[in-house]
């Protein structure tokens, strides 16, 4: 997968080439009723979405009635702190589950890409053209 992403202005654009795309308004004099995320909420919104979807397909493979999937991600992320320092995530699965299923549960949030991303990445190699 690659993703281009330009930028005009404070008008961000983001395509993949897959063809999905992405668009944000960002930057110092953003207007105030515009509502798009900036990048950090973003980042912290795909793992959310991520473990969110991760547990959707596992519920829907295994024909459990699961009802409404809401994860909550909190981070207390401050300009100049590393990204990944203390991030919370909980999730509720509506419906009546067991402790073994909950567990089930956490294993499959646990595969989720963006997740196995932020706990095992080396580093990102970053060239300037």
């Amino acid at each position: 997968m690659e993703i281009v992403v330009t930028n005009d202005g404070m008008n961000y654009h983001a395509e993949t080439s897959g063809g999905t795309e992405l668009d944000i308004v960002f930057g110092p004099g953003k207007p105030d009723e515009d509502t798009t995320m900036n990048p950090v909420e973003l980042f912290v919104s795909s793992l959310g979405m991520c473990i969110a979807a991760m547990l959707r397909k596992y519920c829907t493979e295994h024909n459990l009635d699961c009802g409404e999937i809401r994860v909550r991600v909190q981070d207390e992320w401050e300009p100049g702190d590393p990204m990944c320092k203390d991030i919370q995530v909980e999730v509720e699965v509506e419906g009546d589950f067991d402790q073994r299923r909950k567990n089930a549960f956490l294993k499959v949030a646990e595969t989720c890409p963006v997740h196995q991303t932020i706990s095992s990445c080396d580093g990102v190699n970053i060239t300037i053209l």
